[in-house]
């Protein structure tokens, strides 16, 4: 039986086991040296090894997991162009500090924290899709490192390392991984916030108590939902751990959490509209609500790896020790929980749930995967499952990759890099900006910028920043007459076919001040056409 599955009143393993392994080595060098043990017959390079402590192995294995997945994460992570929420990203980083903070006031208060720590990151390494995705891809690399720690606590690094490897590519995780928004940070916050949790519970000290909160707190500001961590705890506490002392500094910990984080809450319902969207998304039968927020779309992939870990699960039960139940309990409410709690909400106060709002709880779904994957007695069968799942997720990764990957197909990258290829100095540009939901070709201009430089944007008329939105003040289609004096090139980009939206008239406006099309160019959604005198 291996030293953690100690029954726990019989105090800490740990230390049980280094007394253990203290009288062990004091019998051994007393029998030495009274002759009792023979020297000659034990191999000079077995009296000399001594094997790697534990903790050693732990960090070193989770350091391992966690630049492997950081890897995966981003590799390729450059090639998708940029897409609605990653523009707006990128847009309130440029802000200066005392316009972001004022801009969040209408909106977006939520990610302040994110925007923020975006704008640092910004600063230092650019605005490019490697750039800006590269936070990300890290995050996933600390939140599978951490996970590795994580279980390491409750059991093997064998299940441990398992763990981190099938979080790493699970296909939410490779999608947020090469996405400039917060959901891989808050993975990773949840992950190491949980870790904190068990070693308080382990030493007991306040600094560990408030270290725990102040990832709380972390977490909330980086992602709101993720608050509802302390509902899992709380829950895994109460199953666990009854101990008043223990409750109690957990009590005054998630106190203390929560009303440091009151002013967000408050301020983040009052911008409960910007979230509206949510209300006119397809509906989910009860199969995507439960495999979309680790495998999206992939139902195949998630389909297999259920019934695998069910079977898996009812064959060989009872092999699972008793650290390992606390462990699977403690994965069950870590995505149940949250998950339950956020179907209620949705239920009871409005659209407040889509399933990538869960990737803070993504991490237990892995644990889970990796029980059920070890629970045999042959460990190679294990890695067979974990080769299984990777081949697997293996097409749904590199459609991740492909140039037209985000939102159903963004285009905005062949928008920005046509413009930039084509068009000379002095050009003027109207992008369209009608009310086309997040496909809007007025987009690539705000991710983009350096590819219109050279272009004269003829509909501005204000900057978003003064909008309490993500738009632009703009003129419309039939008001730019005045603004083409001097211009003799015009690229007119509209979404979809020029024929059927809401600038078909553009020839004929423009026909009047002299312009006649020359050329016209489709990208995946969009078409641009070259207006000339």
């Amino acid at each position: 039986m291996p030293w953690r599955d100690i029954p726990e009143h019989f105090g800490n393993w740990n230390t049980i086991c280094k007394n253990f392994a203290k009288r062990v080595a004091g019998t051994l060098a007393g029998d030495l040296r009274e002759g009792l043990v023979d020297t000659a017959s034990i191999a000079p390079e077995k009296l000399q090894r001594r094997r790697t402590p534990f903790p050693v192995r732990r960090y070193r294995g989770a350091s391992v997991v966690g630049f492997v997945a950081f890897t995966v994460s981003l590799a390729g992570s450059w090639v998708p162009s940029y897409w609605f929420d990653e523009v707006a990203t990128v847009m309130a980083a440029r802000l200066s500090w005392r316009e972001l903070f004022t801009f969040t006031e209408y909106v977006d208060v939520v990610h302040l924290s994110y925007y923020s720590l975006m704008k640092v990151w910004i600063g230092l390494f650019g605005e490019s899709e490697l750039a800006t995705r590269s936070l990300s891809a890290l995050a996933i690399g600390a939140a599978a490192a951490g996970l590795v720690v994580l279980v390491s606590m409750f059991t093997s690094m064998h299940v441990a390392v398992i763990s981190g490897a099938v979080f790493a590519m699970l296909p939410h995780v490779t999608f947020i991984g090469a996405e400039a928004r917060s959901y891989a940070v808050s993975a990773a916050v949840a992950v190491w916030t949980t870790v904190v949790l068990l070693v308080a519970l382990r030493g007991g000290r306040r600094r560990w108590w408030l270290a725990y909160a102040a990832m709380l707190i972390v977490g909330a500001a980086v992602f709101l939902y993720s608050l509802l961590l302390i509902l899992v705890h709380g829950f895994y506490l109460w199953r666990r751990h009854r101990q008043r002392r223990v409750v109690l500094s957990w009590l005054a910990a998630a106190v203390l959490a929560v009303l440091s984080t009151l002013p967000l809450i408050q301020e983040g319902l009052r911008q409960k509209k910007q979230i509206s969207w949510i209300a006119y998304q397809p509906g989910r039968d009860l199969w995507g609500i439960l495999t979309e927020p680790a495998f999206q779309l992939s139902r195949d992939v998630a389909a297999g790896a259920s019934v695998v870990a069910l079977v898996l699960a009812l064959c060989f039960a009872r092999r699972l020790s008793p650290a390992r139940r606390r462990l699977l309990g403690l994965a069950l409410a870590w995505f149940f929980i949250p998950l339950l709690m956020l179907l209620m909400a949705d239920a009871a106060v409005g659209s407040v749930f889509t399933p990538r709002y869960l990737s803070f709880a993504v991490p237990a779904v892995a644990v889970l995967l990796a029980l059920a994957f070890t629970i045999t007695p042959w460990k190679p069968v294990a890695w067979l499952l974990v080769a299984a799942l990777a081949l697997a997720c293996a097409p749904g990764y590199l459609a991740q990759r492909t140039p037209l990957a985000k939102n159903d197909g963004s285009d905005l990258a062949q928008i920005a890099d046509y413009i930039q290829r084509h068009a000379e100095l002095g050009d003027g540009v109207f992008l369209e900006d009608s009310n086309v939901g997040n496909t809007q070709p007025r987009l690539a201009l705000s991710g983009y910028p350096a590819a219109f430089a050279n272009t004269t944007d003829v509909a501005f008329v204000r900057s978003f920043k003064t909008t309490g939105g993500f738009s632009d003040i703009t003129v419309g289609f039939n008001q730019i007459g005045s603004r083409l004096d001097g211009i003799d090139r015009l690229w007119l980009v509209t979404a979809g076919s020029p024929a059927t939206g809401e600038l078909r008239g553009a020839p004929f406006i423009l026909g009047a001040h002299g312009f006649a099309a020359v050329s016209e160019f489709e990208t995946n959604r969009s078409t641009i056409v070259m207006y000339q005198r």
